[in-house]
């Protein structure tokens, strides 16, 4: 490893494990904010906390620090690939150019309805073939469970991607989505807020097995407020009404917790290893904002269609 007389913490940052993630984790955010940036000052946007615009970015953002994961450290993830599968380093790398391919159309905005559906199908795999069959194998480890719910809240949100760019053209579809997207982001998040309230040791955000750091201050605070608020969130959109934004405040709060604990972390890190798993936690939490963001613009724009063809309906009707 390079090391730096002075600055041993730059010394880490040349790491391969933390250099290249973090290089195309930020690149294509820096990518996304500039070609989304009309979007971002958006009536529609502003109207659900002027971030729902975000979403397409920060998961283009995550997929490609990810994908630099999965080229720097393919021999260690081809071990989390089912051992029936054939040719599983090969898989590793696959899913890295996959990662980067999705998060280069999202970044252009060419083809998003495509690679959105097919990152979807990509997400829920992991579910069927990794996620759940652990899950259902050890059904009292609490965290097999919640990485089942999280994955299959990626493949959800990417479908939510693909909803909002074919909402014109097939419009039944993207509002069926909307519903089964609400339906099952209420359930997550309130089942994310009750593991925040009985396991408030853990670190705030996306439930994990990770003590939260011993620098933040009133840390079970912290945990019992996340939790509550994802509680409030699950609930706001079982209801409907205000579904929309409570997706969206729920995106906020993981944009709010990364900025402010797993980004200091990654600079508070010792070792490589420590920079890698601050990395995870920040591009992780980064994809659930994102996701949340994406579900908040297709419940909006499927509302929005409703609201248009009522009002039409009534004009019609007198």
């Amino acid at each position: 490893m390079t090391t730096f007389a002075g600055f041993p913490r730059l010394g880490l940052m040349t790491a391969p494990a933390v250099f290249w993630p973090t290089l195309l984790g930020l690149s294509f955010l820096a990518a996304g904010i500039i070609t989304y940036r009309s979007e971002l000052r958006a009536p529609t946007s502003l109207r659900t906390f002027g971030l729902v615009a975000l979403g397409p970015m920060l998961v283009a953002a995550s997929l490609a620090a990810f994908a630099g994961e999965h080229f720097t450290a393919a021999a260690s993830l081809a071990g989390l690939v089912p051992k029936w599968l054939p040719a599983r380093l090969f898989i590793a790398y696959f899913v890295g150019v996959a990662h980067l391919a999705a998060a280069s159309s999202f970044v252009a905005r060419r083809y998003i309805r495509w690679s959105a559906f097919f990152l979807a199908v990509m997400f829920a795999l992991f579910v069927l073939l990794m996620d759940l069959p652990a899950a259902v194998a050890h059904p009292t480890n609490r965290i097999f469970w919640i990485l089942a719910a999280r994955e299959t809240t990626f493949a959800i949100g990417a479908l939510a991607l693909c909803g909002s760019a074919t909402t014109e053209r097939w419009p039944q579809a993207a509002t069926r989505l909307a519903a089964i997207a609400r339906i099952w982001i209420a359930s997550v998040l309130v089942f994310y807020g009750i593991e925040h309230v009985l396991h408030p040791e853990y670190t705030p955000g996306v439930p994990s097995s990770a003590l939260t750091a011993a620098w933040l201050p009133l840390p079970l605070g912290v945990a019992y407020a996340t939790g509550i608020l994802l509680i409030g969130c699950g609930i706001a959109m079982l209801g409907g009404r205000y579904a929309s934004s409570a997706a969206a405040l729920c995106g906020t709060l993981m944009v709010a917790l990364t900025l402010a604990l797993y980004v200091p972390q990654f600079f508070l890190a010792r070792n490589t290893s420590q920079q890698v798993t601050a990395i995870n936690f920040v591009f992780d939490t980064l994809l659930f904002a994102g996701m949340m963001f994406a579900i908040s613009g297709v419940i909006a724009n499927t509302d929005s269609q409703v609201s248009a063809r009522s009002r039409e309906a009534s004009v019609f009707a007198t």
